[in-house]
């Protein structure tokens, strides 16, 4: 048999990567006593991210007041048929939301759930909710009847 030689595995190519509205975070730069024990490689490519990241915050910020005008015209040239749809919509959304939580207040009182267990009670409708008051309401019962002996 004769013996294969293995050539030594270089990382890819780093792709271009679309740029996105960067969050405010620090440079990707590893801490200072890091960057001698990373492949050359490695840290050309750090320096190529940090330097795209700084690219894209610049445009970024560039393009804020664009956007802001798009946002305005886009406004403007709505209908009032479409504002009022979209202010009817945001209404019966609230209102469902409200009664939601009207329910979870008038199950919590009823079965005695405290105020750490309000959100276990969710959503859905009242008998849901119910439902899922009672085993709260036995789990707190059963608890407190542990700690009492």
């Amino acid at each position: 048999m004769s013996e294969q030689t293995i050539a030594p595995v270089t990382p890819p190519a780093l792709a271009p990567v679309a740029p996105q509205t960067p969050a405010p975070t620090a440079p990707l730069t590893p801490p200072a006593e890091d960057v001698s024990t990373l492949p050359q490689w490695a840290r050309d490519a750090i320096t190529k991210a940090n330097s795209e990241a700084a690219a894209a915050r610049i445009k970024a910020k560039e393009l804020e007041p664009a956007a802001a005008q798009f946002a305005a015209l886009e406004e403007a040239s709505k209908t009032e048929a479409q504002r009022l749809a979209e202010s009817e919509a945001t209404a019966k959304r609230e209102a469902l939301e409200a009664r939601a939580e009207s329910a979870r207040y008038k199950v919590a009182l009823a079965h005695g759930i405290p105020a750490d267990d309000f959100d276990l009670l969710g959503t859905g409708t009242e008998e849901e909710i119910t439902a899922r008051a009672v085993k709260i309401a036995a789990k707190n019962a059963a608890q407190a009847a542990a700690t009492a002996t």
